[in-house]
């Protein structure tokens, strides 16, 4: 995949941004709070329609508008396209647009992949399980992009289970109803949740989880599965340590093995727990078990990372993971993906910079790299550096740097 031009509107501070990348570097600097992270964000919501950074749809409008846009013309496969996202604020929605025209999801991402690398990223080890889910599921998203409609299908089902278990609240007396009617107000679910028989809509709800559950369940250990002996021999590398990384899956369930059960075995396991938290999820009135509360567990030689691995280590076990998820995904599509560095090197010390640096001169992808400082950036060819301030990219900032190749 290859950016070969962006443009921003009233993307948060962005106000009006023409930019034309470099094809391999791209290195956007300037003080902080001017908007660089901003413009990663923009490539990255363009790419998977969603940001990373927990925000709602209006966040992302610039303050006194009502509607922000990012347009980019990108190629896969030496065909191009144009792809774009309008955010409106009247009502609040998003508008996804390839070729001038609406697209299923399937044609939107076609050739589509990007990875993320944040200072964020750095503290994954030792962060919260839901951290660590997110990068699960971004990274498997990248592999298959109807992953997203799953999760998707998941989350509206597991909203659908806890609305009912809101009103059986309710009808017993154990909660207000102006709480559970503000927590369900979600039009069509609210009305099935108030009426009907509880109980069967309970166990109607559970048995869908259950399936969506386990094919969420059964991704995410396909992927540990693929990327573990590949992140051991990485953080081999970088680390010279000698001792052996290891990643696993820890699923939120008190029953049978999750990691050696098939992918229809997983399914009656996650029934037989959602009968078994039964009465717990009535009295709290939300459901306890499932891939909305498991992990990833990161392990230096069978002890947990988090609580025994250097920081060193922990820096050396993350970038082992981001490495590995670009060669995965260099390998199984054919085409490497756009890689968005956000601040990253400040972060690393002389070694570990070093290593990544080596890695992205030979890996063939177009970068974006935030910095406050051009000098963080340890790469002497093919590079574009720009300066951005208050929102916008400095006219006659351009420099290129050691470069044979012109900007598409």
């Amino acid at each position: 995949m290859l950016v070969r031009s962006l443009h921003t509107r009233d993307f948060r501070n962005l106000r009006d941004v023409d930019y034309r990348p470099h094809p391999r570097f791209n290195v956007i600097f300037g003080d902080n709070g001017q908007g660089k992270t901003n413009l990663l964000e923009s490539i990255f919501l363009l790419a998977t329609q969603r940001s990373f950074r927990r925000s709602r749809l209006d966040d992302l409008v610039r303050f006194g508008t009502d509607k922000a846009e990012v347009v980019a013309s990108i190629c896969h496969a030496e065909v191009e396209r144009r792809l774009a996202i309008q955010i409106l604020t009247r009502p609040s929605r998003k508008v996804t647009l390839c070729d001038g025209k609406s697209a299923r999801s399937s044609d939107y991402f076609q050739g589509v992949h990007v990875v993320l690398f944040a200072p964020e990223d750095l503290l994954l080890p030792k962060g919260s399980p839901e951290e660590r889910r997110r990068f699960l599921d971004r990274a498997i998203w990248n592999t298959c992009p109807g992953y997203l409609d799953e999760v998707r299908t998941y989350e509206l089902l597991l909203k659908s289970r806890n609305a009912v278990l809101r009103s059986m609240l309710v009808s017993a007396g154990m909660r207000r109803p102006s709480r559970v009617t503000a927590a369900i107000s979600d039009g069509e679910i609210a009305t099935e949740a108030a009426s009907g028989d509880s109980e069967t809509m309970l166990e109607v709800y559970s048995q869908q989880l259950a399936h969506a559950g386990a094919r969420i369940i059964d991704r995410r250990r396909h992927y540990l599965r693929t990327i573990a002996p590949q992140v051991e021999a990485t953080f081999d590398r970088i680390s010279r340590s000698g001792l052996c990384a290891s990643l696993a899956y820890q699923a939120k369930v008190s029953s049978r093995d999750v990691e050696a059960a098939s992918a229809n075995e997983l399914v009656g396991i996650l029934q037989e727990q959602f009968e078994r938290d039964r009465r717990r999820d009535r009295m709290r009135g939300f459901t306890h078990s499932g891939p909305h509360g498991d992990d990833m567990q990161i392990s230096l030689d069978g002890r947990e990372a988090a609580l025994h691995a250097s920081q060193g280590q922990i820096r050396a076990l993350v970038l082992a993971l981001k490495i590995t998820e670009i060669q995965h995904l260099f390998f199984l599509h054919g085409d490497p993906p756009v890689l968005l560095l956000d601040d990253v090197s400040s972060e690393l010390d002389a070694q570990r910079n070093g290593y990544l640096f080596d890695f992205l001169r030979a890996m063939p992808s177009q970068v974006f790299i935030t910095t406050t400082s051009p000098e963080y950036v340890k790469l002497d060819q093919d590079r574009l550096d720009m300066r951005m301030a208050q929102g916008g990219i400095l006219a006659g900032s351009a420099h290129m740097v050691g470069s044979e190749i012109e900007p598409s």
